[in-house]
C-alpha cells in the first residue's frame, strides 16, 4: 500500500508539471475547457493522478473547476493588470536585494544567456523560456528562496497571456535591448535606474498584451 501511493503522487507530480507547463506556454489558451477523462487519456494515467494535479492548479489559480469541466481562466484586462503590478513588486524587490551580491562571473552568465536569444531565427517559445531564466538568474542573487518562489508562482500566470500577445518582431528586440541595459546597469551598480527599468520592461509587457486583449 505504501509503494503504492508513492508511486501516484509521483505520477501526480508529473502530471502537475506538464499540465502547468502546458498552461503557462499558451499550448492550453485561457478559456479552453477539458475534462478529466479526456486529460487522463492524454497523459496515459487513470483519473486518480489527474485530480490531485488539477487540485494543486486549481489552488495556485491556473485552472477551475465548473460543473464536470476543467478550464483555464479567461482573465479580464484588470486581472492581468493586477497580476503584472504584482510582478512589478516583487520583481523590483528582488532588483534592490540582488544588485549588490553580483559578481564578474554572475554578470557573465547573464550575458551568455542573451546571447543564446540573440540567435538567429529562434523559436518563439526558446525565446521566451530563456527569456525566464535570465530574469530568474538575475533575482536568484536576491538570495531569498520565498521571495524567488513567489515570483515564479506569479511570472508564469502571466505567461500564457505573453506567449499569446508578443510573439516576436520588434517586441523581442524592444526587450532584448533593456535586457543589455540592464546589464550595464548591473556593472554599474546603479541599483535605482535598475529598478526603474525592471518597472518600465514589466509596463511595456502589460501595455502590448492590453494593446492585443483591446482590440
Amino acid at each position: 500500500m505504501e509503494t503504492q501511493l508513492i508511486k501516484v503522487s509521483t505520477v501526480s507530480k508529473e502530471v502537475y508539471e506538464q499540465l502547468r507547463s502546458m498552461i503557462s506556454r499558451g499550448d492550453i489558451p485561457p478559456g479552453h475547457k477539458m475534462t478529466i477523462r479526456t486529460l487522463a487519456e492524454k497523459f496515459g494515467v487513470s483519473t486518480m493522478p489527474v485530480r490531485e494535479a488539477i487540485r494543486r492548479l486549481q489552488a495556485e489559480g491556473f485552472l477551475q473547476v465548473r460543473d464536470r469541466s476543467v478550464v483555464v481562466p479567461n482573465r479580464s484586462l484588470d486581472e492581468v493588470r493586477q497580476i503584472f503590478f504584482i510582478r512589478q513588486q516583487l520583481e523590483t524587490l528582488a532588483v534592490e536585494w540582488a544588485y549588490y551580491n553580483f559578481k564578474v562571473q554572475d554578470i557573465e552568465r547573464l550575458k551568455m544567456i542573451l546571447f543564446e536569444m540573440d540567435a538567429e531565427h529562434i523559436p518563439s517559445y526558446d525565446w521566451h523560456l530563456l527569456n525566464r531564466k535570465f530574469h530568474l538568474e538575475l533575482y536568484s542573487k536576491a538570495q531569498s528562496a520565498p521571495l524567488l518562489q513567489l515570483i515564479k508562482n506569479v511570472w508564469d500566470t502571466s505567461a500564457a497571456y505573453i506567449h499569446l500577445f508578443q510573439e516576436g518582431g520588434d517586441s523581442f528586440e524592444e526587450r532584448q535591448a533593456q535586457h543589455y541595459l540592464m546589464i550595464k546597469l548591473l556593472e554599474e551598480k546603479n541599483a535605482a535606474d535598475l529598478m526603474a527599468l525592471v518597472t518600465q520592461h514589466l509596463t511595456d509587457s502589460f501595455n502590448r498584451i492590453k494593446k492585443e486583449m483591446d482590440m
